[in-house]
């Protein structure tokens, strides 16, 4: 087990490793909490959008992959919004009926699949964009007034300016 595993505290020390404890004190929790709120927030933006929240991060990240007119591979779509790559084909299938995007076989290697996103899709996208990155405006007003909040919040998220994660 890692070092912040369950028998990295002595059972004889944990009354008093838990005697000022809170739950709202640890980050980790007040992360979770913080991050709730901010999706109901954009569920319920999306919503008014016809997308789920799920369905933009595909929908989004095809289209800011594929930006240079190269579609990228269903499972690029998959890392890039932080999603298992059963869900993402899940949803995919789910944008494709609606006509946001197209798979179709990738020429270099029969076993990838890549994705297009049709003019509907793009456009769908880019105004779904613009409505997130308000919510976060509005929603992230405060912390944006502390320096190095982006940094700091991109060295735990592990990815760099552009949204690339970075090597582990």
């Amino acid at each position: 087990m890692s070092e912040a595993g369950a028998d990295a505290v002595p059972v004889e020390d944990l009354e008093e490793a838990l005697r000022g404890h809170s739950a709202g004190t640890t980050p980790g929790f007040l992360l979770r909490h913080a991050n709730l709120r901010w999706q109901r927030r954009v569920a319920a933006a999306m919503a008014d959008m016809s997308l789920t929240h799920v369905q933009f991060l595909v929908l989004s990240s095809t289209w800011w992959l594929g930006r240079n007119g190269d579609p990228p591979r269903q499972r690029d779509v998959a890392e890039h919004a932080g999603l298992e790559a059963v869900l993402t084909s899940q949803v995919l299938k789910v944008l494709e009926r609606d006509g946001h995007i197209e798979r179709v076989r990738d020429t270099g290697d029969a076993r990838a699949v890549r994705v297009a996103v049709t003019v509907q899709g793009r456009d769908l996208a880019r105004r779904c964009v613009v409505i997130l990155d308000r919510i976060d405006e509005t929603f992230f007003a405060e912390a944006y007034q502390t320096p190095g909040f982006m940094d700091c919040l991109r060295s735990l998220a592990g990815r760099d300016v552009t949204g690339d994660a970075l090597a582990d």
